[in-house]
């Protein structure tokens, strides 16, 4: 990805965009480039710090502790509670004799080579199709954190993520669903729509893409701060004040995740 940044965005700059922020392979939504090597590397460690940056400019150090992340998931179940705070570590094994790596949850005995991973969550609606739609705020940026939070700490993989939820998956497609109305109580199921290319991937589809989708980005504006950070102490009062101090980015998701978020809007909060 950034042999291609570099490649397709660098226009006359002599030196290209460096990702900051990735997603996993099959999810969707906001990914984040640094125009320079500045800028990139005060967005990696703020990344890195997730908010908490400390810095000598107190202005940068104020609008730092503003970002945030907001991720949208279609998991298999329902959490137990409505809202919360996954507090739980994470450390990687290798399997089939090393080729291929997996993320799980440290156990208690090994939390010294563990990763802290924190994720806030919210669900968004009621189970529906035997699904519920949640939004994830991720408070430490981890490999495949969101996804294994969902699966081993809640018990409600992502639809579509069999490499954490595949016997989850087997039992939800072989298992009829009929659902309540949250108003009527009257027994609900979804409706099938008609044409194959419109389930392609979706909830109803036989085998569902990842429903995982970056939705929202907020962020300090790098380019207001950028000269203070850089520059000699004296000159951090003055910052261009028309700009703002955090920029707001919003994906619309992709075809698939549209679909399944359609059929089930009515009753989403």
């Amino acid at each position: 990805m950034d042999a291609l940044a570099a490649a397709a965005l660098s226009y006359d700059y002599e030196e290209g965009p460096q990702m900051v922020h990735r997603l996993d392979k099959e999810s969707s939504g906001i990914i984040l480039m640094g125009r320079t090597k500045d800028s990139t590397s005060h967005l990696q460690m703020l990344f890195r710090d997730m908010g908490k940056s400390q810095s000598r400019v107190k202005v940068w150090s104020d609008a730092c502790r503003g970002m945030s992340q907001k991720y949208w998931a279609l998991v298999i179940g329902a959490p137990k509670e409505k809202e919360g705070l996954i507090d739980a570590p994470l450390t990687k094994v290798l399997l089939d004799e090393g080729k291929t790596e997996r993320v799980i949850l440290a156990h208690i005995s090994g939390l010294e080579l563990s990763q802290k991973a924190v994720t806030e969550y919210r669900v968004l609606g009621p189970t529906i199709n035997g699904c519920s739609w949640i939004e994830l705020r991720p408070l430490t940026c981890r490999k495949h954190q969101l996804r294994v939070h969902c699966a081993e700490a809640l018990g409600t993989p992502i639809v579509g993520d069999y490499k954490y939820g595949w016997f989850v998956h087997k039992r939800w497609k072989q298992t009829r669903q009929v659902d309540v109305e949250p108003i009527s109580g009257k027994p609900y199921k979804l409706r099938r729509p008609e044409g194959i290319e419109f389930q392609k991937g979706s909830v109803l589809s036989k085998v569902p893409l990842l429903h995982l989708h970056c939705r929202e980005l907020v962020l300090p504006n790098i380019a207001k701060f950028l000269p203070a950070l850089d520059g000699p102490l004296s000159g951090h009062a003055e910052l261009e004040s028309f700009k703002p101090d955090h920029l707001r980015f919003v994906a619309s998701m992709p075809s698939h995740m549209k679909i399944s978020w359609n059929l089930m809007s009515s009753y989403l909060v």
